[in-house]
């Protein structure tokens, strides 16, 4: 069999005609090195696309090097050192490299070495794919993408007559907050963390995939719902503790909504419909969880999509059907009311009454929680200067979301909302969630410094339910703790002393530091006596009233 060299030269094409008909007949990036003189020649779309200093490139290895992202270099490094060292005269690594719009991009990078009869280097040359131009890997995560999924589920149908497995189909959390409170660019590198570590979790047969957004895809072939089910568990483990991307800490959870193949579905397009209506099942019941499908999602997800036209309408016709409730809150030593959390609330024709951990994520979800949040704050801070006349030192607390303290009208609102009810600020107080505080502290201290400023107290819901810890209590903005009704279940108990030593310890702490604190969720005679004992502040919850509509509350307390 005749040798390369021999059939080149039997095929007597002219070297340089080759190279440039080869070089203008794919949109890959070609390169050939010179070994003894350490000089490369690159096709002319390789320059322009890494702005190289020209088609003849001295130290290409070195300069190529110099553009690859530092995570990756490592692998790139390593398979150069390898070849030059002759343990393969074969380069073939993935990796990421920048290009002149400063973006990192997938490539898959093949040469292959030519040495002399003495065994010296002489030529390298090899190809430069654009991973990210085939449609098959993502730039961000370095994960197949979604098309690829569906190539991957199809060949499992054709290939297996009664094909088991499942998919699940992964949401993070309120992942625009991240994006909001940091910048894309950290984003898209929480997103990378996330997609690499998961990867480390799969088992072999499993595959990953990067669909829009943060949603991820995770294909499980001959995985029944036991094995399904020990994998989020995996990943909700992973997920469920405190991150961190260079100096940056972050916190992040997942929903998860699952479909079974043959059971849900015997194809892509129907697998994914059901696993898109599990994940919002997952969504809609307080996110970080997992929803297996059922047919009766179907009818979840319709109600989801009437209810969010049905508030945009609420909305546009000037807030109709919705109203606010207030829920008294009392002095511990007293029993007598001090002050009390304006609640929302909203029905329609078609769903009556809805409940607020329905239809509030919804608000948020469809972009419509700054306007309504504006609408509360005007009615709570209206009803609390009507009430100062029965009561001159009555407090109202309200409820605000994240996404209002982003908003940048918010501090400019609250501020002519008092004005243009003379109110003193000191009677209004704004609740935000626990997980604010922690995850959310850096991008909101400007606005909490500024509600300072207007001698607004500010007060954090839900203390015990997310991630904070009792040491970082002396560094919150806080004026006022809530603890969650969670620890007040069975407190009067005595076999129960991890609740009672818990909120013992809170109440210890936040006086120690000038925080207040109110204890929700009292619900029985045992547990406010518990709580007295335990010298909280205030106590909130049905023993003492269940929320009332403004003229039930005059009547009731005042009997006005």
């Amino acid at each position: 069999m005749a040798s390369e060299d021999e059939l080149f030269a039997e095929f007597g094409a002219d070297a340089g005609m080759f190279y440039g008909a080869l070089v203008r007949s794919t949109d890959n990036y070609i390169y050939i090195i010179n070994m003894k003189t350490d000089v490369a020649l690159v096709s002319p779309n390789m320059q322009k696309d890494f702005e190289l200093e020209g088609r003849l490139v001295p130290g290409l290895v070195s300069v190529w090097g110099d553009l690859i992202n530092p995570k990756d270099f490592k692998r790139y490094s390593r398979s150069i050192e390898v070849m030059l060292n002759g343990e393969t005269d074969v380069h073939d690594v993935e990796y990421q490299v920048l290009n002149r719009k400063g973006e990192y991009v997938w490539v898959c990078c093949r040469g292959v070495l030519k040495r002399n009869d003495e065994g010296e280097p002489v030529i390298f040359a090899g190809v430069v794919t654009d991973l990210g131009s085939k449609g098959k890997i993502d730039y961000t995560t370095g994960l197949f993408t979604n098309r690829e999924c569906e190539k991957e589920v199809g060949r499992i149908f054709e290939n297996e007559e009664n094909a088991e497995g499942g998919i699940l189909l992964l949401g993070l959390d309120d992942f625009v907050r991240i994006n909001d409170l940091n910048s894309h660019i950290f984003g898209d590198a929480v997103l990378r963390q996330f997609a690499q570590s998961v990867q480390q979790l799969l088992p072999s047969e499993a595959a990953m995939y990067r669909f829009d957004g943060d949603e991820f895809a995770i294909v499980y072939p001959g995985a029944g719902e036991e094995e399904l089910r020990a994998l989020y568990q995996k990943i909700h483990a992973y997920c469920n503790r405190p991150h961190k991307i260079d100096d940056s800490s972050y916190f992040l959870t997942v929903s998860v909504g699952v479909a079974i193949m043959g059971k849900d579905g015997s194809g892509y397009q129907e697998l994914l419909t059901c696993a898109l209506s599990a994940l919002e099942v997952s969504k809609q019941n307080g996110k970080n969880t997992v929803t297996f499908f059922s047919q009766d999602m179907m009818r979840i997800r319709r109600r989801a999509l009437e209810l969010s036209s049905r508030l945009q309408l609420s909305v546009m016709n000037g807030m109709e059907a919705f109203h606010l409730v207030y829920q008294p809150f009392v002095h511990s030593e007293t029993l007598r009311v001090s002050g009390a959390e304006a609640l929302l609330r909203w029905s329609c024709e078609s769903y009556g009454v809805v409940s607020p951990v329905e239809f509030i994520p919804l608000l948020e979800a469809c972009g419509l929680i700054v306007p309504v949040g504006k609408w509360v704050l005007e009615e709570a801070v209206r009803t609390c200067k009507k009430w100062l006349r029965y009561q001159p030192d009555f407090i109202m607390n309200v409820n605000i979301s994240y996404l209002q303290m982003l908003d940048e009208s918010f501090i400019d609102f609250v501020r002519q909302i008092l004005n243009q009810y003379d109110l003193p600020p000191a009677h209004i107080v704004l609740e935000l969630t626990e997980s604010c505080f922690v995850t959310d502290m850096e991008a909101l201290k400007e606005a909490f410094k500024l509600l300072r400023n207007l001698n607004i107290q500010i007060a954090m819901d839900d203390f015990g339910t997310g991630y904070s810890s009792l040491g970082m209590l002396s560094q919150s903005p806080a004026d006022i703790v809530k603890i969650d009704r969670l620890f007040i279940t069975a407190i009067g108990d005595e076999e129960n002393e991890f609740n009672r030593s818990f909120i013992g310890s809170v109440i210890q702490l936040c006086h120690r530091v000038g925080i207040s604190v109110c204890v929700e969720g009292v619900e029985r005679k045992n547990e406010l006596d518990t709580v007295c004992s335990l010298e909280a502040d205030c106590i909130q919850g049905y023993y003492i009233s269940k929320p009332l509509l403004l003229e039930d509350f005059e009547k009731k307390f005042w009997d006005v």
